[in-house]
């Protein structure tokens, strides 16, 4: 008798913890954050510049309904700062010409002298954690910070941070979002 109480209770102990179904849209319903993200930031960047990263990392946690969140104090994504495009090539031995930031193996480079708008300093910390996160190029809209290159982020998004639904539902395809009940 004991053993079959235990096991109702377990099994009513799951109802309401969640759900498997996935959504496709993370603002259909709230999300939790199954493992902070562990970040250390350069103590080369400037406190202005560490707000801004901190404002990115949030775009990501506000647009994703909780599923994504960051966490200081860790070694799951460094974040350096670089003074010269150069200092990328022994990432992108072919490409560094052409980058302001590179984002590879839990690494984040922002090469941070050739970016001077505060607008778009945070919306390449935010297109470089969605490569983090898993997320590729985005070419099928205008409404979205994924794409190829930094200058064809709309400028409302460096003026008011969002995260497109665009943007939040690629975050849904990679990492298969579910619902908090």
């Amino acid at each position: 008798m004991f053993r079959r109480t235990a096991i109702v209770a377990c099994l009513l102990g799951t109802v309401g913890a969640g759900t498997t179904e996935t959504v496709r849209d993370p603002s259909a319903c709230a999300g939790t954050c199954a493992r902070p993200i562990a970040y250390s930031l350069d103590p080369r960047f400037r406190g202005d510049e560490r707000v801004l990263i901190r404002e990115a990392m949030s775009v990501w946690e506000l647009g994703t309904g909780g599923r994504v969140c960051f966490a200081p104090g860790g070694r799951d994504l460094v974040i350096e700062k670089l003074e010269r495009s150069d200092e990328l090539q022994p990432w992108d031995p072919e490409e560094w010409p052409h980058h302001v930031a590179l984002t590879k193996s839990g690494r984040i480079w922002i090469v941070a002298p050739r970016v001077e708008d505060r607008g778009e300093y945070r919306a390449l910390i935010v297109h470089e954690l969605g490569h983090h996160l898993g997320i590729g190029h985005i070419e099928d809209t205008a409404d979205t910070y994924m794409h190829s290159t930094i200058n064809d982020t709309p400028a409302e998004l460096s003026i008011h941070p969002r995260l497109p639904p665009r943007d939040a539902r690629a975050y849904c395809e990679v990492h298969g979002c579910t619902c908090q009940l």
